[in-house]
């Protein structure tokens, strides 16, 4: 059965396909700005993972990084008027390291690596 289409004058008509191009532009800028917001608040990519457990108790005043032997190092953190330095080797990791990860010594401190975030907007 056929349905009987409502008649619109022309002015009517074009305030309708005006409605309608309106709500389809600010559902699609909606859409947008969410996808983008979850492209750019990507947890699970920015996330770290244990490389090595090394269980290093950090001091306070001390910076601990990876060496480039792949160990855990620590060199005292400089101050006004004094200056840091002085590595000493905290502990034996043995990683070799893999390009496009950031290696770090986390809280825990253990061995641990995050994608290198590359191509920022």
């Amino acid at each position: 059965m056929l349905q009987k289409m409502p008649i619109f004058s022309r002015r009517e008509f074009d305030e309708k396909i005006l409605d309608l191009f309106t709500v389809e532009s600010v559902l699609f800028t909606v859409e947008r700005q969410k996808a983008n917001f979850l492209l750019n608040n990507k947890k699970e990519s920015i996330m770290a993972e244990t490389v090595k457990s090394t269980g290093v108790k950090k001091e306070s005043g001390y910076l601990y990084y990876l060496g480039k032997d792949g160990n855990v190092w620590r060199s005292k953190m400089a101050r006004a008027g004094k200056g840091g330095g002085n590595a000493e080797k905290v502990a034996n990791a043995g990683v070799s390291r893999e390009s496009g990860y950031l290696y770090f010594i986390d809280k825990n401190g253990n061995v641990a690596r995050a994608p290198m975030a590359r191509g920022r907007k």
